[in-house]
């Protein structure tokens, strides 16, 4: 927690627990708190305090309107509709971005470990693993459909029309089969099974061109596999879908598309080549109109979840548990956000205060017509300038009394 006055740190405390206990309710909200008035806004949750608070994204600088939010570890937005996933509870928190409201808590049938949204907002969806469930939750009604039986049902994708969701299965259950996925029409809710013998436990997927065309990330020994690689796979035709030759690579559980070069981080098992840390990671570009691949570059070790390219030709990706080390500075850590820029090929690793509790990077949100990239790590607030790759100097840092742990912009 970033320095302030005790007594502002309790003050804000005090009164976001205030705005907390109005929430809770699965009908419409009835707040009539003022609009912000923002542009730019980006929505920011703290799960120590079950809020969501607003910024100025323009600015930089932390609005005083806050929602309630009960620990929501995960936010996306489409069509001016964002939802949040209760790390708690078994609802789905749904706001409707030009009142700058929760409209509802919406109840679904267990607690969520992923979630996704129609491109027009008035759809979510949720991946429930533990009892096998997926259901989706009408965003205008905060009305849950029935639920979807899919045991294992993990992780989720949504294309970009929003006419199939990839459905991965979690490979840690240690369940056959470890090499299938599943695709729903979202229209008929129709389930179609993806198999191929080639891929090694399928994590997720990037979309490629359409709606039909994916990259499929096979996780392989970080899931308890055999080998990770990303294959093409055209599922035009479900029942007889079209696989490309599998490009292997080193670990493969996070990826992101910039034009015809798709980025794929993980950790593999082995030693990584040329690694300037204890233990390392890998983030490998493969060229996706040729299926040819790079030489892995070395990045933090860890949980990949989350990657983000930015206007500046530079590729964030951070992890969660990590092996970190003693920064250059006095009271600094190297910690789980890697920074490759795709210019000059060189790597950074920023260091963080050491005072945090951790340092696993939750969220990374670029901000749209700007050189600035919004982090979530060690659950504090880290705004970056993209041309320096460090903090933004000339603003002062927000401070995020409690737990941050998503950020996401709602606006252009």
């Amino acid at each position: 927690m970033r320095r302030n006055s005790h007594f502002s740190q309790l003050w804000i405390v005090v009164l976001a627990l205030l705005v907390a206990g109005c929430g809770g309710s699965s009908s419409s909200s009835t707040s009539t708190a003022p609009l912000t008035g923002l542009k730019k806004r980006v929505l920011v949750s703290n799960v120590q305090i079950s809020t969501i608070d607003f910024v100025d994204a323009q600015k930089d600088i932390l609005n005083s309107k806050t929602l309630a939010g009960t620990s929501v570890t995960k936010m996306i937005t489409a069509g001016g509709t964002t939802i949040g996933m209760d790390s708690v509870g078994s609802q789905i928190t749904i706001i409707d971005n030009p009142t700058e409201a929760v409209t509802f808590n919406a109840a679904i049938g267990d607690q969520p470990f992923d979630i996704a949204i129609s491109p027009d907002g008035k759809t979510a969806w949720a991946a429930m693993p533990n009892f096998g469930f997926v259901q989706s939750v009408d965003t205008t009604t905060g009305i849950a459909a029935p639920v979807i039986r899919i045991g294992n049902a993990r992780r989720l994708v949504m294309s970009p029309n929003g006419t199939k969701l990839l459905i991965f299965l979690d490979p840690q259950a240690n369940i056959a089969p470890k090499n299938t996925f599943l695709v729903l029409d979202t229209a008929t809710n129709t389930l179609t099974a993806i198999t191929n013998v080639a891929m090694d436990q399928p994590l997720t997927a990037v979309f490629g061109s359409s709606d039909t065309q994916a990259f499929v990330l096979n996780c392989g020994p970080e899931c308890g596999g055999i080998t990770a690689s990303v294959v093409s796979v055209d599922f035009t035709t479900a029942s007889s879908p079209v696989f490309s030759a599998n490009v292997l690579v080193p670990g493969a559980t996070v990826g992101a598309l910039n034009g015809t070069t798709l980025f794929v981080a993980g950790t593999p098992l082995t030693a990584v080549a040329g690694c300037p840390l204890t233990r390392c990671g890998t983030l490998t570009a493969i060229n996706t109109s040729a299926l040819t691949v790079g030489a892995p570059v070395p990045i933090t070790d860890g949980q990949h979840q989350n990657i983000a390219i930015t206007s500046t030709g530079k590729v964030y990706v951070g992890a969660a548990g990590c092996s970190v080390a003693t920064g250059s500075g006095v009271n600094t850590t190297r910690g789980c956000l890697s920074i490759f820029n795709t210019t000059s090929l060189a790597t950074t690793f920023p260091e963080e205060s050491s005072f945090r509790q951790n340092f696993s990077v939750t969220s990374l949100q670029p901000i749209s017509g700007r050189n600035v990239i919004y982090i979530v790590q060690g659950g504090e607030l880290d705004i970056f300038d993209t041309n320096t790759d460090a903090l933004e100097t000339g603003i002062t840092q927000i401070d995020i009394v409690g737990n941050a742990v998503a950020a996401v912009l709602i606006d252009p």
